[in-house]
């Protein structure tokens, strides 16, 4: 009798064991919000045809696990089991969403007009909030769209630690520049130029700069456009932004994108300030043509 109740349980471990381990063959999302409780989650669950059984249940009101469940969107595939599943609500394995910062982004493609004014509001009330050029390019991981506020915070806290430790290493020449002045162009080499152009347009702007000559940027005067259609024609080199560097010497107002850390640690170093003697002369007369057209 004592080995028959013995067989008995034994196989019945081995059964339950089989039975949470076994992989379920259901894939699907399922989300837990604010405000459920373990009762919810599970009949949830269950309605989906996944049962746990009261011994699992039991872990998560003996563990506390139950007051401090992630909230969020959870992934169950094909080859998931009921521990699997245990794990992943244990755990927290919620469904993360990327955001991507790329560089040379504008603020307005990245964010809601409710998320950037709610920043400005919490952060500069009584200012004008400038954010472009001021938001990391990077990845940015989230689950719930109100996060969105969160990662517009962390990727500027990001960019500006990423500006003055560079601005520690600039070079002696850009004792005069600040460090917004940096950031603005940084923002222009980002949309003015490809990877093989940046030395040559980080010059032709510095010395542009230093000779109080117009910029004349396109990336810039299509910035202050309000209405670029993809097409810039010569009545919008007149345009009287202030981001119209061809009709305003020195640089535009504010940054005209996000630039990465990488632009701005090329711009402040010393290579990228060498004088492009023969890049200038082939500028010089196209831009005199260009100033004539425009004139």
């Amino acid at each position: 009798m004592k080995y028959l109740f013995f067989l008995i349980f034994s196989l019945n471990i081995i059964f339950y064991i089989f039975l949470i381990f076994k992989p379920l063959n259901i894939e699907l999302d399922f989300s837990i919000k604010g405000g459920n409780n373990l009762s919810e989650i599970f009949n949830n669950l269950e309605e989906k045809n996944i049962y746990f059984p009261k011994s699992i249940k039991l872990i998560f009101n003996v563990s506390g696990i139950d007051k401090k469940i992630y909230l969020g969107n959870y992934k169950i595939n094909n080859s998931d089991s009921l521990i699997d599943i245990f794990q992943k609500i244990y755990f927290g394995k919620i469904i993360l969403k990327k955001f991507i910062i790329s560089e040379g982004s504008k603020l307005t493609d990245l964010f809601s007009e409710e998320i950037i004014k709610s920043y400005c509001q919490t952060t500069n009330p009584h200012n004008e909030c400038e954010l472009e050029g001021y938001i990391k390019p990077d990845v940015y991981f989230y689950n719930r769209e109100n996060e969105l506020l969160s990662i517009l915070k962390k990727s500027i806290v990001r960019q500006k630690i990423d500006l003055s430790k560079s601005w520690k290493v600039r070079d002696s020449r850009l004792k005069n520049f600040s460090k917004k002045e940096i950031l603005i162009i940084a923002s222009i080499l980002e949309k003015e130029s490809c990877a093989n152009e940046r030395e040559k347009i980080s010059g032709v702007i510095y010395n542009r700069l230093t000779n109080n000559m117009p910029l004349q940027m396109d990336s810039t005067t299509i910035y202050g456009l309000k209405d670029f259609n993809g097409d810039l024609k010569k009545k919008d080199l007149r345009d009287s932004s202030l981001y119209n560097t061809y009709m305003h010497k020195g640089l535009p107002p504010g940054p005209i994108s996000n630039p990465s850390k990488t632009r701005y640690l090329q711009l402040l170093s010393q290579k990228n300030m060498t004088i492009c003697i023969l890049w200038l002369k082939i500028n010089a007369v196209m831009n005199f043509q260009l100033i004539m057209m425009i004139i």
